[in-house]
Protein backbone atom coordinates (compact mmCIF):
# COMPACT_ATOMS: atom_id res chain seq x y z
CA UNK A 1 0.00 0.00 0.00
CA UNK A 2 1.29 3.09 -1.38
CA UNK A 3 2.20 5.78 1.94
CA UNK A 4 1.54 9.29 1.56
CA UNK A 5 4.24 12.04 1.39
CA UNK A 6 3.16 13.21 5.32
CA UNK A 7 3.15 9.76 6.58
CA UNK A 8 6.66 8.68 7.34
CA UNK A 9 9.14 12.07 6.99
CA UNK A 10 12.60 10.87 9.12
CA UNK A 11 14.56 14.27 8.43
CA UNK A 12 16.24 13.95 11.29
CA UNK A 13 17.69 12.28 15.06
CA UNK A 14 14.97 12.29 17.44
CA UNK A 15 17.15 14.15 19.38
CA UNK A 16 16.98 17.45 17.06
CA UNK A 17 13.44 16.66 16.33
CA UNK A 18 13.05 17.60 20.21
CA UNK A 19 13.96 21.55 19.52
CA UNK A 20 11.83 24.24 18.36
CA UNK A 21 8.28 23.03 18.90
CA UNK A 22 6.08 25.22 16.46
CA UNK A 23 2.70 23.59 17.68
CA UNK A 24 1.28 21.92 20.71
CA UNK A 25 2.26 18.01 21.63
CA UNK A 26 0.27 15.18 20.43
CA UNK A 27 -2.55 14.07 22.66
CA UNK A 28 -3.07 10.63 22.15
CA UNK A 29 -6.84 8.63 21.74
CA UNK A 30 -7.82 4.83 22.27
CA UNK A 31 -10.48 3.02 22.07
CA UNK A 32 -11.03 -0.52 24.08
CA UNK A 33 -9.51 -2.47 21.40
CA UNK A 34 -7.56 -5.42 22.43
CA UNK A 35 -5.36 -6.86 21.95
CA UNK A 36 -4.02 -3.14 20.72
CA UNK A 37 -5.45 -0.55 23.59
CA UNK A 38 -7.68 -1.37 26.54
CA UNK A 39 -8.27 -0.47 30.10
CA UNK A 40 -8.19 -2.21 33.22
CA UNK A 41 -7.69 -2.12 37.00
CA UNK A 42 -4.74 -2.37 36.85
CA UNK A 43 -4.18 0.38 34.41
CA UNK A 44 -4.21 0.26 30.31
CA UNK A 45 -2.76 -2.15 27.78
CA UNK A 46 -2.02 -3.19 24.53
CA UNK A 47 0.47 -3.53 21.60
CA UNK A 48 -0.14 0.03 21.08
CA UNK A 49 -0.55 1.07 24.50
CA UNK A 50 2.60 0.23 24.72
CA UNK A 51 4.10 1.40 21.79
CA UNK A 52 3.19 4.98 22.43
CA UNK A 53 4.46 5.50 25.99
CA UNK A 54 8.17 3.69 24.28
CA UNK A 55 7.97 6.24 21.50
CA UNK A 56 7.21 8.96 24.74
CA UNK A 57 9.94 8.06 26.71
CA UNK A 58 12.27 7.96 23.42
CA UNK A 59 11.35 11.47 23.46
CA UNK A 60 12.28 12.28 26.80
CA UNK A 61 8.49 12.73 27.00
CA UNK A 62 5.37 11.76 29.94
CA UNK A 63 2.89 10.55 27.72
CA UNK A 64 -1.15 9.71 28.52
CA UNK A 65 -3.75 7.80 26.65
CA UNK A 66 -7.31 9.14 27.14
CA UNK A 67 -9.72 6.20 26.62
CA UNK A 68 -12.78 7.21 25.10
CA UNK A 69 -15.85 5.62 23.00
CA UNK A 70 -13.96 4.33 19.54
CA UNK A 71 -16.11 6.80 17.36
CA UNK A 72 -15.51 9.64 19.39
CA UNK A 73 -11.86 9.15 19.34
CA UNK A 74 -12.17 8.71 15.93
CA UNK A 75 -13.82 12.34 15.17
CA UNK A 76 -11.76 14.25 17.70
CA UNK A 77 -8.71 13.31 16.05
CA UNK A 78 -10.31 14.15 12.81
CA UNK A 79 -11.71 17.86 13.86
CA UNK A 80 -9.06 18.65 16.20
CA UNK A 81 -5.41 19.89 15.35
CA UNK A 82 -3.16 17.88 17.97
CA UNK A 83 -4.61 14.50 18.84
CA UNK A 84 -3.41 11.12 17.78
CA UNK A 85 -5.42 7.78 17.88
CA UNK A 86 -5.03 4.12 17.26
CA UNK A 87 -5.55 1.68 16.03
CA UNK A 88 -7.03 3.58 12.89
CA UNK A 89 -7.30 1.55 9.45
CA UNK A 90 -6.31 3.41 7.03
CA UNK A 91 -8.56 3.32 3.99
CA UNK A 92 -9.52 5.34 0.69
CA UNK A 93 -11.97 7.24 2.43
CA UNK A 94 -9.74 8.71 5.13
CA UNK A 95 -6.47 8.52 3.57
CA UNK A 96 -6.57 12.67 3.14
CA UNK A 97 -8.48 13.53 6.59
CA UNK A 98 -5.45 12.19 8.58
CA UNK A 99 -1.65 11.39 8.93
CA UNK A 100 -0.59 8.14 8.83
CA UNK A 101 2.61 8.15 11.13
CA UNK A 102 3.69 4.29 11.90
CA UNK A 103 1.73 1.06 10.61
CA UNK A 104 1.19 -1.20 13.65
CA UNK A 105 -0.29 -4.47 11.34
CA UNK A 106 -2.59 -5.72 8.57
CA UNK A 107 -5.96 -7.49 9.72
CA UNK A 108 -8.57 -9.25 8.02
CA UNK A 109 -12.17 -9.15 9.31
CA UNK A 110 -14.40 -11.56 10.12
CA UNK A 111 -17.79 -12.80 10.52
CA UNK A 112 -18.56 -13.95 13.20
CA UNK A 113 -21.43 -16.23 14.53
CA UNK A 114 -22.27 -18.47 18.05
CA UNK A 115 -20.94 -21.93 17.65
CA UNK A 116 -24.39 -23.50 17.20
CA UNK A 117 -24.68 -22.40 14.14
CA UNK A 118 -23.71 -24.81 11.01
CA UNK A 119 -21.54 -23.45 8.58
CA UNK A 120 -22.93 -20.76 6.62
CA UNK A 121 -22.56 -19.37 2.98
CA UNK A 122 -22.33 -15.99 2.13
CA UNK A 123 -25.70 -16.26 0.67
CA UNK A 124 -27.08 -17.45 4.23
CA UNK A 125 -25.12 -14.87 6.19
CA UNK A 126 -26.43 -11.67 4.04
CA UNK A 127 -29.70 -12.03 5.77
CA UNK A 128 -28.61 -12.03 9.64
CA UNK A 129 -28.50 -9.39 11.54
CA UNK A 130 -24.60 -8.71 11.82
CA UNK A 131 -23.19 -5.91 14.21
CA UNK A 132 -20.21 -3.43 13.84
CA UNK A 133 -18.27 -1.00 15.46
CA UNK A 134 -19.53 2.49 15.53
CA UNK A 135 -18.18 4.59 13.91
CA UNK A 136 -15.87 2.07 11.52
CA UNK A 137 -15.43 2.02 8.28
CA UNK A 138 -15.62 -1.47 7.40
CA UNK A 139 -19.33 -1.21 6.98
CA UNK A 140 -18.59 -0.59 3.48
CA UNK A 141 -17.05 -4.09 2.54
CA UNK A 142 -20.61 -5.52 4.08
CA UNK A 143 -22.40 -3.20 1.95
CA UNK A 144 -20.02 -3.96 -1.17
CA UNK A 145 -21.12 -7.72 -0.46
CA UNK A 146 -24.91 -7.11 0.30
CA UNK A 147 -25.24 -7.41 3.90
CA UNK A 148 -28.45 -4.98 4.54
CA UNK A 149 -29.12 -5.52 8.31
CA UNK A 150 -26.13 -3.62 10.24
CA UNK A 151 -26.06 -2.56 13.75
CA UNK A 152 -23.31 -0.34 15.46
CA UNK A 153 -22.42 -0.97 18.40
CA UNK A 154 -19.92 1.17 21.03
CA UNK A 155 -17.41 -1.52 21.31
CA UNK A 156 -16.43 -5.23 21.14
CA UNK A 157 -17.80 -6.40 24.92
CA UNK A 158 -21.41 -4.91 23.73
CA UNK A 159 -21.04 -6.81 20.38
CA UNK A 160 -20.38 -10.10 22.14
CA UNK A 161 -22.76 -9.88 24.62
CA UNK A 162 -25.76 -8.89 21.81
CA UNK A 163 -24.45 -12.06 20.18
CA UNK A 164 -24.59 -14.05 22.73
CA UNK A 165 -28.05 -12.92 23.96
CA UNK A 166 -29.00 -13.49 20.51
CA UNK A 167 -29.78 -10.03 19.69
CA UNK A 168 -27.16 -10.16 16.86
CA UNK A 169 -26.56 -12.85 14.80
CA UNK A 170 -22.96 -12.05 13.77
CA UNK A 171 -20.18 -10.18 14.29
CA UNK A 172 -18.38 -8.39 11.55
CA UNK A 173 -14.72 -7.32 13.04
CA UNK A 174 -10.96 -7.33 13.13
CA UNK A 175 -10.31 -11.36 13.75
CA UNK A 176 -7.32 -10.23 16.34
CA UNK A 177 -9.04 -7.53 17.92
CA UNK A 178 -12.49 -9.43 18.47
CA UNK A 179 -10.54 -12.98 19.25
CA UNK A 180 -8.41 -10.73 21.63
CA UNK A 181 -11.91 -9.07 23.43
CA UNK A 182 -13.34 -12.63 23.40
CA UNK A 183 -9.95 -13.81 26.06
CA UNK A 184 -10.07 -10.37 27.70
CA UNK A 185 -13.66 -10.16 28.59
CA UNK A 186 -13.99 -13.90 29.73
CA UNK A 187 -16.02 -15.31 26.66
CA UNK A 188 -14.54 -18.51 25.61
CA UNK A 189 -13.43 -19.36 21.92
CA UNK A 190 -15.14 -22.09 21.53
CA UNK A 191 -18.54 -20.47 22.02
CA UNK A 192 -18.18 -18.54 18.77
CA UNK A 193 -17.24 -19.32 15.08
CA UNK A 194 -15.41 -17.71 12.18
CA UNK A 195 -17.85 -18.29 8.91
CA UNK A 196 -15.90 -16.38 6.45
CA UNK A 197 -13.41 -12.96 6.21
CA UNK A 198 -14.14 -10.46 4.36
CA UNK A 199 -11.80 -7.60 3.32
CA UNK A 200 -8.24 -6.27 5.41
CA UNK A 201 -6.88 -2.83 6.33
CA UNK A 202 -3.49 -1.53 7.64
CA UNK A 203 -4.13 -0.55 11.48
CA UNK A 204 -1.47 2.52 12.31
CA UNK A 205 -0.91 5.32 15.05
CA UNK A 206 -2.39 8.12 13.27
CA UNK A 207 -2.91 12.14 14.14
CA UNK A 208 -4.84 14.81 13.19
CA UNK A 209 -4.29 16.38 9.74
CA UNK A 210 -3.44 20.02 10.71
CA UNK A 211 -0.85 18.58 13.51
CA UNK A 212 2.13 20.53 13.36
CA UNK A 213 4.49 19.12 10.85
CA UNK A 214 7.46 19.13 13.25
CA UNK A 215 5.57 17.49 15.88
CA UNK A 216 4.02 14.35 13.51
CA UNK A 217 8.36 14.23 12.45
CA UNK A 218 9.31 13.71 15.65
CA UNK A 219 6.82 10.79 16.75
CA UNK A 220 7.91 9.21 13.63
CA UNK A 221 11.63 9.55 14.32
CA UNK A 222 10.86 7.94 18.08
CA UNK A 223 9.22 5.01 16.10
CA UNK A 224 11.75 4.47 13.04
CA UNK A 225 14.30 4.09 16.39
CA UNK A 226 11.82 1.85 18.43
CA UNK A 227 11.83 -0.43 15.37
CA UNK A 228 15.31 -0.21 14.36
CA UNK A 229 16.46 -1.83 18.04
CA UNK A 230 13.58 -3.70 17.92
CA UNK A 231 11.55 -3.01 20.43
CA UNK A 232 8.40 -2.70 18.46
CA UNK A 233 8.79 -6.52 17.25
CA UNK A 234 9.19 -7.20 21.09
CA UNK A 235 5.55 -5.23 22.01
CA UNK A 236 4.28 -6.68 19.58
CA UNK A 237 4.79 -10.53 20.29
CA UNK A 238 3.56 -10.01 24.18
CA UNK A 239 -0.16 -9.15 22.50
CA UNK A 240 -0.07 -10.49 18.96
CA UNK A 241 1.22 -14.66 18.50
Amino acid sequence: MPLSRRCLLLVAPVSLLGTARAGPPLEWLAGDLPPFAWSTPGGPRGFGQELVMAMAKRLGRTATVQYLPWARAVHMTEQGSHYGVFPLARTPEREARFQWLAPLMTVRYGLYTLATESRLDLDQLRGMRVGVLRGSPITANLKAERFTTLIESKDYRDLLRQLRERALDAVYAGTPMLEAAMDEYGQPRMMFVLQTTIGEATLYLAASLNLDAAEAQRWVGAFRQLEEDGTVARIRRRYIH
